[in-house]
């Protein structure tokens, strides 16, 4: 079992930057770095909605879950609702003996409008479903959770992120050469 390897939880709004953020992440962090996405898991792979007890759930925690045993920072990143996600949250953070951080990204709804217009997903979602998708301060609660708000832009929420994580020992198993 790998105890170096970091989970970094990245929570928050549709439209808040998670997926920018953890993309820079994994960029910065370097390779060995999984980049676990809500979206793509249930959105992609499964074409499943967001719902209590979905599919997707399970499918997250143990990708998430066997990254971090091969070795493997993760970073699992999505909207992750509390009422949905946090009992399995809960669950992958008390299994992994490696440092875990969480962070919320608490941008207000305005904001998020503001930065969902600009998307590609703007054509298939509008503001209405985002507004009704809209959780107020959706924390999770747990020791250590850092709430970041609206002030930030995603180079600040990134720079605060690998400030709390701080250097990472990079993966050096066999395989490591197999990367392109």
């Amino acid at each position: 079992m790998f105890v170096d390897q970091h989970l970094i939880v990245i929570r928050g709004n549709s439209a808040c930057g998670k997926s920018t953020v953890a993309a820079e992440l994994q960029r910065r962090m370097g390779r060995g770095t999984a980049n676990v996405g809500q979206d793509h898991l249930r959105r992609v792979v499964l074409r499943e909605h967001d719902v209590p007890d979905g599919d997707n759930i399970g499918l997250i925690e143990q990708t998430a879950q066997h990254c971090l045993q091969i070795g493997y920072h993760v970073i699992l990143e999505g909207i992750l609702y509390s009422g949905h996600y946090g009992s399995m949250l809960r669950r992958l953070m008390g299994r992994h003996d490696g440092p875990t951080h969480v962070f919320y990204l608490d941008v207000p709804l305005e904001e998020t409008l503001r930065r969902h217009a600009g998307r590609p997903l703007a054509s298939e979602v509008d503001s209405t479903k985002l507004r009704e998708w809209f959780m107020e301060s959706d924390v999770l609660g747990v020791p250590g959770e850092v709430v970041l708000g609206g002030e930030y832009d995603v180079g600040g929420v990134v720079d605060r992120v690998i400030q709390a994580v701080g250097p990472v020992r990079e993966r050096t198993s066999s395989s490591q050469g197999k990367f392109l």
